[in-house]
């Protein structure tokens, strides 16, 4: 169920399809005006035209690549000038899955872990410096449990996510005491998005439950949730 809640303002990157498109929508309807990033510029206004059918909410779209100083820097004026309270790091690539393999070529791995792991991190800390300016915010960062456990088939994807949350852990305890509330979200396969080709995609993990869970981890007073895992129930 929906909870409209005193009008807020979320950030959502690589939310132009797959599991960032349910997060938008989810936060829209919950009563959140929507920042919108994605790489792809065709992807934005397909977004922007279906926020804008619900009522009350304002969406803002910024194509940006968040693996270079320009694209960070576009988000991080997004902080500013569209007065956010939630960052979401959701972008994230794995072509380890797509092609079944582990990759080789040097620039294949940093481009995992520049994606996955380095531009979460700067926008994690710019999102930081600017929310304890303004008396704080939350940072929610879509891991994955390859981030806590490991996996065999997909070992640079684990470690890019257990990078991520390397970091979160390292900061998190010490950043509460700036009003910033940064959680982790540890998730099995979500029924879209990276798993979108899986034969079993219909047992997966529904996005848009997830996407609705998510939302009310922002509305937490007297608490917020470091971090939780997800596992599915369907067979």
């Amino acid at each position: 169920m929906y909870r409209r809640q005193a009008k807020k303002t979320v950030l959502i990157t690589g939310a132009g399809e797959g599991f960032g498109k349910y997060l938008a929508h989810a936060f829209a309807h919950d009563g959140f005006n929507v920042v919108a990033n994605a790489r792809e510029k065709n992807l934005l206004p397909v977004l922007e035209k279906e926020l804008s059918r619900i009522n009350g909410v304002r969406s803002f779209m910024v194509e940006a690549d968040i693996r270079n100083t320009s694209g960070i820097k576009k988000l991080k004026d997004a902080f500013l000038t569209e007065k956010v309270d939630v960052l979401i790091n959701n972008a994230g690539i794995n072509p380890e899955l797509s092609t079944n393999s582990m990759v080789a070529e040097l620039e294949d791995v940093e481009n995992i872990f520049l994606t996955n792991t380095s531009a979460a991190i700067a926008l994690c800390i710019n999102a930081f410096e600017y929310f304890r300016t303004k008396g704080g915010g939350t940072i929610i960062n879509i891991n994955s449990m390859a981030g806590l456990v490991g996996s065999n088939h997909e070992p640079l994807y684990a470690a890019s996510k257990f990078g991520l949350r390397g970091f979160s852990e390292s900061v998190k305890g010490e950043w509460i005491k700036h009003g910033v509330r940064m959680i982790d979200v540890h998730s099995g396969a979500i029924g879209t998005g990276m798993s979108a080709k899986r034969a079993d995609l219909k047992s997966l993990i529904d996005p848009k439950e997830l996407a609705e869970f998510i939302v009310g981890l922002c509305q937490t007073d007297s608490f917020f949730v470091r971090e939780f895992n997800v596992q599915r129930t369907r067979k």
